[in-house]
């Protein structure tokens, strides 16, 4: 019943409703719904694209079927098919093995991700990939340059997820220069696309600038990982963390204004049904720039005291703006980004709020971070219900509140567990070991250290609430100003996770 032709349908269009465009670009709509429609599409393409789209549909084929658990039932099928051209490479391969490859990122399985992956590195690499062929349309070209490119960000992120340095695979090649700008490859006929077309100019080339952020997240990632494991003194990261700061400053700066972050644009993108793309590399950017400056939250670091609050601030902001795409992809029509990649940078996004709550003294920003937290956990309590992943993601917040409540440490301090928690989006953490250190500041008798402790089960306002309150109990706690950040804090993540 579940492979009836039908269903196939709507699940693909939901693929491409939901998936493409937002985490990688390969295939170009038109072409594959024609293949589809003539029956010569590739069915490991069609099983895979099933597996991870059949969680957002509501065809009563599903009913009582976890919408995190109904992939289960096409991806085997995807495996089997792309097990018979293991060793048969081609731009086919490449694509099912990709996405088969982020079906099991979704699943929190880091390794057969990066096996999967790696398996589409192996058959580009085999076929020297990084040589566009000249002969060929334009349309086949440009599905060759993106494949590639996605060859490329699938292995960073995987790599990462599993504790190794990524590797470069460009070979030269500037992975940057798609030819055909991202509305002309989602959008035109493929009966137009001759060997004489050129794409007309157009501002909306996103993904050749994502592209260039490729190599400054790899950076981060291993910069994060060698300070937390003391292989370099948080001096040194400074300096290397200055020097990925005005990257990613030449980054933004380099963006035509009609990229540039306003509602304008956002607007401007969806007319062009680029809204998730426009949103996905905006969210992307400031969570690379929230990580780069996580470090500076630690609250020991009082010798880095000018660095320290100007580069917090920097974190803090980025964080702000990410619940703000958040809000625009929940509020703007076609702009969902439903992906668990940004479950993690929702969590992520919330720490930082987490740590304004627990350590600031500052009413406006104490009020700004509440919002924002819980802006974000009603993302999160959405999102989490089709990703496995994202639901043991949005797990570890308790690790952070049960931290802060019972301990004296900085729950905050870049240790080896924090900084895979920043940089591995699908992998398992085992339960964090708090450290026995008093960062100044912090001792047990501080006004911070006995709020954390005694504050965040006494609130009468908290304790009336049933724990499976609505949406609209939580949010009326937000202006309770009776209600202490602890508190609230503590009754979110119940209400997130419970």
């Amino acid at each position: 019943m579940r492979n009836t032709r039908e269903v196939f349908h709507d699940l693909v269009l939901l693929y491409f409703r939901f998936i493409h465009n937002v985490i990688h670009t390969m295939i170009h709509e038109a072409s594959f719904m024609h293949q589809f429609n003539e029956g010569t599409a590739s069915m490991m393409h069609v099983y895979a694209m099933c597996a991870l789209a059949a969680r957002f549909s509501d065809n009563p084929v599903f009913h009582g079927i976890a919408r995190g658990s109904r992939g289960k039932i096409y991806v085997s099928e995807a495996v089997r098919l792309a097990q018979q051209s293991i060793i048969i490479p081609s731009l086919e391969s490449m694509q099912g093995l990709i996405l088969i490859g982020y079906y099991y990122g979704g699943e929190g399985d880091p390794k057969a991700k990066h096996v999967y992956i790696g398996l589409a590195r192996l058959h580009a690499e085999t076929l020297s990939f990084w040589d566009v062929p000249r002969d060929g349309s334009p349309l086949s070209q440009e599905e060759h340059r993106r494949t590639w490119l996605s060859v490329n960000i699938g292995s960073a992120w995987s790599a990462i997820d599993i504790s190794i340095e990524p590797v470069s695979l460009n070979h030269g090649l500037q992975v940057d220069l798609l030819e055909l700008d991202d509305m002309a490859f989602q959008s035109l006929d493929p009966d137009l696309l001759q060997r004489t077309y050129r794409s007309p100019p157009s501002p909306y080339n996103m993904w050749a600038f994502m592209a260039k952020t490729l190599d400054i997240f790899n950076k981060t990632s291993v910069l994060l990982r060698r300070m937390s494991q003391g292989l370099i003194p948080f001096d040194d990261y400074c300096q290397e963390a200055a020097v990925l700061e005005g990257r990613l400053d030449q980054w933004e700066e380099s963006l035509p204004l009609t990229l540039r972050y306003t509602t304008e644009n956002v607007m401007s993108s969806v007319k062009q049904r680029l809204g998730r793309t426009f949103l996905a590399m905006h969210i992307g950017y400031h969570h690379f720039r929230q990580m780069l400056f996580f470090p500076f939250l630690d609250a020991r670091r009082e010798q880095y005291t000018g660095n320290l609050a100007k580069n917090a601030a920097q974190c803090k902001q980025s964080a702000n703006i990410i619940s703000g795409i958040l809000r625009h992809s929940t509020d703007i029509e076609d702009c969902d980004l439903n992906c668990y990649i940004y479950g993690h940078i929702a969590v992520i996004s919330s720490c930082v709020h987490l740590h304004t709550l627990l350590f600031s003294d500052n009413s406006d920003s104490l009020y700004v971070a509440r919002q924002w937290l819980l802006l974000n956990f009603k993302y999160l309590m959405h999102v989490k219900s089709y990703w496995p992943v994202v639901d043991r993601s949005v797990a570890r917040l308790r690790d952070f509140q049960s931290s802060c409540r019972d301990s004296v440490s900085d729950a905050f301090v870049l240790d080896n567990w924090m900084a895979r928690f920043l940089i591995e989006h699908t992998s398992y953490l085992s339960e964090r070991q708090t450290s026995t250190l008093q960062p100044s500041g912090l001792g047990p008798d501080s006004p911070t250290a006995r709020s954390m402790c005694a504050e965040l089960h006494t609130s009468n306002h908290v304790n009336n609430v049933e724990p499976d309150s609505e949406v609209g109990d939580i949010s009326n706690l937000l202006h309770d100003q009776e209600v202490t950040s602890e508190a609230l804090v503590n009754h979110a993540i119940d209400w997130l996770l419970e």
